[in-house]
C-alpha cells in the first residue's frame, strides 16, 4: 500500500504518539512504534486462539502477524473452579517466534457465580452472576468486594509480570465490549466501568510495576471511551453478516472521530474478515484484525478457504513469512 488516507492528517503525523504509560518499556515502546508504522500501509493479520492460529499456519500457509490470547482461565474464580491457564506460555513461545501477542480478559466475576443456572465458566457474562461492580468501586478500599477486585487484578498481574520478564510485549485489550453490557464489567454503567479502568491501569503500572502493555480500548461509544491520555490503540469488535467482507467503513469513521483522529485505530475482533482489497480502495486502514476462533476461522462459511489463500497472499497483509512479513518488529526505534 503506497499512498495515504484521504483524510487531513498531516501527512500521518497524526499516528506518532507516545505510549500512555510514561513508564513504558522499551519492547512495550517498540511494539507501539511498529503498529504506527504499519498504520495505512499495511493490515497486520490476527487469529485468536492458538489451535486456530496453528490451523491457518497448516491449512493457508501463512503464520498470521497476531496471536489473541486470554487471561480467562487465570482469573481466581477460574483457578478455584479447577481451571488452568496456558496463555501466558503460549505467548512467550510465540513471542520468540516473531509473533505479536494480544490479551484480552474474559474476566470470571470474582464472586457471585451461578446465576439462574448459569455454570461458572460463564462467569464473566452479566447473566451469569449477580457480582454488582458499582457497588464493589462504592465499598471503597477496605469493602470485601473491592478487596476480590483487586485480588483478581493481582492475580493477572503475576501474569504479565511474567511476559514482562521474559521480554515480552502485549496488545492489552481489558474488559472489553463494555457498552453492549452483557458483560458484568458493563452491567453498571459507563462511569463503573471508567472507574474500573482506571484502577487496572493503576494497579497494574503503579502498584505492580508492569510497563509491557499497549493499552487498546474497545467500544464505538463516545460515553465508554476512556479517552486518549488512557488508550494507546482504539478498537472495536464486528461480526459481519458469514461472507460479507466489506471494509467497515463506518465504523472506521465513528472510530476516527472517537478518537479525534489521533489513535490507531483496529478491528480487535471479527467473524468475517474485511476484503484488504476492499480496504485499499475505499481507504479504510485499519491498522490489524483478529479473527475470532474455531468455525470464525476454519468452519468455511465466514471465510472461505479460498478468500483466507487470498487475503494471507495479499502483499497488503502483513504476517510472520508471507509476501510482506513484519520482520523484526521489536527493533523498532
Amino acid at each position: 500500500m503506497t499512498h495515504e488516507p484521504s483524510f487531513d492528517v498531516g501527512k500521518r503525523a497524526w499516528i506518532t504518539y507516545d505510549n500512555i504509560d510514561p513508564n513504558a518499556n522499551a519492547q512495550a515502546k517498540a511494539l507501539l512504534k511498529f503498529i504506527q508504522s504499519q498504520f495505512g500501509w499495511h493490515y497486520l493479520s490476527g487469529q485468536q486462539d492458538i489451535n486456530s492460529f496453528n490451523w491457518v499456519k497448516s491449512q493457508i500457509g501463512k503464520t498470521p502477524a497476531i496471536l489473541g490470547n486470554d487471561f480467562i482461565n487465570y482469573s481466581p474464580a477460574a483457578v478455584q473452579n479447577g481451571a488452568q491457564g496456558t496463555d501466558v506460555d503460549t505467548a512467550i513461545s510465540a513471542d520468540k517466534a516473531g509473533v505479536i501477542n494480544t490479551f484480552c480478559w474474559h474476566w470470571i466475576a470474582p464472586a457471585n457465580l451461578g446465576k439462574d443456572g448459569q455454570p461458572w465458566y460463564s462467569g464473566f457474562y452479566t447473566k451469569a452472576t449477580s457480582f454488582n461492580l458499582k457497588n464493589a468501586l462504592a465499598e471503597g478500599s477496605n469493602g470485601a468486594n473491592y478487596k476480590l477486585l483487586l485480588r483478581d487484578i493481582d492475580a493477572i498481574a503475576v501474569q504479565i509480570k511474567k511476559l514482562q520478564d521474559n521480554g515480552v510485549p502485549i496488545l492489552f485489550r481489558p474488559l472489553h465490549e463494555p457498552d453492549g453490557t452483557w458483560f458484568w464489567w458493563g452491567a453498571s454503567g459507563s462511569a463503573s466501568f471508567k472507574q474500573l479502568w482506571d484502577l487496572i491501569y493503576s494497579r497494574l503500572t503503579s502498584y505492580h510495576n508492569l510497563h509491557n502493555m499497549v493499552w487498546v480500548c474497545n467500544t464505538e461509544q463516545s460515553d465508554w471511551y476512556p479517552g486518549n491520555s488512557k488508550c494507546d490503540i482504539v478498537t472495536t469488535d464486528i461480526y459481519a453478516t458469514a461472507g460479507d467482507h466489506n471494509p467497515q467503513a463506518a465504523a472506521w469513521q465513528t472510530l476516527y472521530g472517537l478518537s479525534g483522529g489521533s489513535r490507531v485505530l483496529a478491528l480487535a475482533e471479527v467473524g468475517v474478515i474485511p476484503d484488504p482489497q476492499q480496504q485499499l480502495s475505499q481507504n479504510i486502514p485499519w491498522a490489524y484484525w483478529v479473527t475470532w476462533a474455531d468455525d470464525f476461522i476454519s468452519g468455511g462459511s465466514q471465510n472461505s478457504k479460498q478468500f483466507l489463500f487470498n487475503v494471507y497472499s495479499d502483499s497488503n497483509v502483513a504476517t510472520v513469512d508471507g509476501v510482506t512479513k513484519i520482520g523484526n518488529w521489536k527493533s523498532t526505534t
